[in-house]
């Protein structure tokens, strides 16, 4: 980005011309990054390409972290046969109750804005340590408004440290290519991001219930169990529960799966009733 004399460039412009350093350049930074701030942090490792890219990073800046993966239970098989095979190191964060379980407990599914699973499963652990994240603002408008190679944790106000928060996909392929670095073959299936099968965030999520039945089949168990453990219970203020309009944990799985809003008899959204009203 070329600026003229005496313009003073903003924030934009900054991350701009961030993303646009050659990639040599990003990892020489990376790799500074890592020796100044992230010797002894604790690592969220997800097997994803991110993942594995910070990984190997902190391996070439020789400093010493210890990596965890957080078992949420639904994950592709595949990604976790390689987390397993590739990375023995890994330490594994296992929660007592599986998230379909979880969901009956819940009394209700993760939708995109109750997103209680990332709370309870994805967001564990390092909690009282600086830690480190593959994230990157080039993934997501709302990543970008808020991830930078240094922010606060909201809860802890520990560090946490983003070392490719400026790198795009070129880049991080680049990079692997260029190291030789092992990752998941979802990738080469045509896969572009990796993690929970049926995640609400994830759109195109019938996709993974296409080449993972399985999973689909579980979800709708775990829709059943909790429809008929509190369909027939009113909620704390004795309303009758927000998904019953639905008429059967069938038909709620395939709102769920619609991404469409509930709406109350005035046409406003009542997804933050719906844990409010339990």
């Amino acid at each position: 980005m070329n600026l003229l004399p005496g313009f003073e460039p903003s924030e934009a412009d900054l991350v701009q011309m961030a993303l646009d350093m050659p990639l040599e350049t990003k990892i020489e930074k990376a790799i500074l990054f890592f020796k100044t701030y992230c010797d002894g942090a604790y690592g969220a490792f997800s097997g994803g390409k991110d993942s594995c890219v910070i990984k190997e990073l902190a391996k070439e800046a020789n400093v010493n972290v210890d990596w965890h993966y957080n078992n949420v239970t639904i994950d592709p098989p595949e990604l976790v046969q390689f987390i397993r095979k590739h990375h023995p190191d890994v330490k594994w964060n296992n929660q007592p109750i599986g998230l379909l379980k979880q969901m009956e407990i819940q009394q209700s599914p993760p939708t995109r804005i109750m997103r209680w699973c990332c709370n309870l499963y994805k967001e564990q652990g390092g909690n009282d340590r600086p830690k480190i994240y593959g994230v990157r603002i080039s993934e997501s408008v709302s990543r970008a408004k808020r991830w930078k190679q240094i922010v606060p944790d909201r809860k802890t106000k520990q560090p946490i440290f983003c070392p490719i928060v400026y790198w795009t996909d070129e880049d991080v392929w680049g990079y692997i290519k260029s190291r030789n670095v092992p990752y998941c073959k979802l990738y080469d299936e045509g896969f572009h991001r990796l993690g929970c099968v049926g995640c609400p965030l994830n759109r195109n999520r019938q996709d993974g219930f296409n080449r993972w039945p399985r999973f689909e089949k579980a979800w709708r168990k775990a829709f059943q169990r909790t429809w008929d453990k509190w369909a027939h219970i009113p909620t704390k203020q004795g309303k009758e529960r927000v998904f019953v309009r639905c008429g059967s944990a069938e038909k709620w799985f395939d709102w769920w799966m619609s991404n469409e809003a509930y709406e109350n008899d005035d046409g406003q959204c009542v997804f933050e009733d719906m844990m409010e009203q339990r």
